[in-house]
């Protein structure tokens, strides 16, 4: 039986960050033996579709190349209106697997409000990677140090300190390795 191709839609605004989200979605495609992979890029203003189309390419080929994809489809695209709603449109089109973004916010230089990643994710009708820059770190929220104190000191039996162990009805259950959990015991 023919494995059907694992096809994946990758977005990119053709700015900096470009060759990161280019970098995990062949990634993506290189776990698979055939991928169908559609680049594609958005602008609000269709006089330039032309224009976009040779800067795309300049992109993606050379990336291309290192890549022995004898068995790979791959398929470029440049369309005007809503970036988000672009995006979920060709994943719907071609009935992605994934679709892979960049976490900076897909944009346009010419817009004054940039589409973010969550605008994507609300629209897709497939999962989506939303990549990052390396190294950075996304903002997290205020922790009580006494929950990140019990965590480590019980090896994440304890989830949180005595205060908000009350405040809280979370359960968690460290598995540990080589552990033959078959689910005939009583995990909680």
């Amino acid at each position: 039986m023919i494995e059907p191709p694992h096809r994946i839609v990758v977005a990119l605004d053709l700015e900096q960050y470009s060759e990161i989200v280019l970098e995990h979605a062949l990634d993506q495609a290189a776990r698979h033996r055939a991928p169908d992979l559609h680049f594609l890029t958005v602008t609000d203003r269709p006089a330039e579709c032309d224009a976009l189309k040779p800067r795309l390419a300049a992109i993606v080929l050379p990336a291309l190349e290192l890549i022995d994809r004898s068995e790979w489809s791959v398929r470029l695209h440049v369309r005007a209106g809503d970036t988000a709603q672009e995006i979920a449109d060709l994943a719907d089109e071609v009935r992605a697997h994934l679709i892979v973004i960049g976490r900076f916010g897909v944009h346009h230089p010419h817009r004054h409000v940039a589409k973010t990643a969550s605008d994507i994710l609300d629209l897709a009708p497939c999962p989506v990677l939303v990549a990052g820059l390396v190294g950075e770190e996304a903002p997290r929220a205020q922790q009580c140090d006494d929950c990140a104190r019990v965590r480590i000191e019980t090896d994440g039996q304890r989830w949180f300190c005595e205060r908000h162990s009350v405040e809280r009805t979370r359960f968690s259950t460290l598995i540990p390795f080589g552990s033959n959990f078959t689910g005939t015991t009583e995990m909680w």
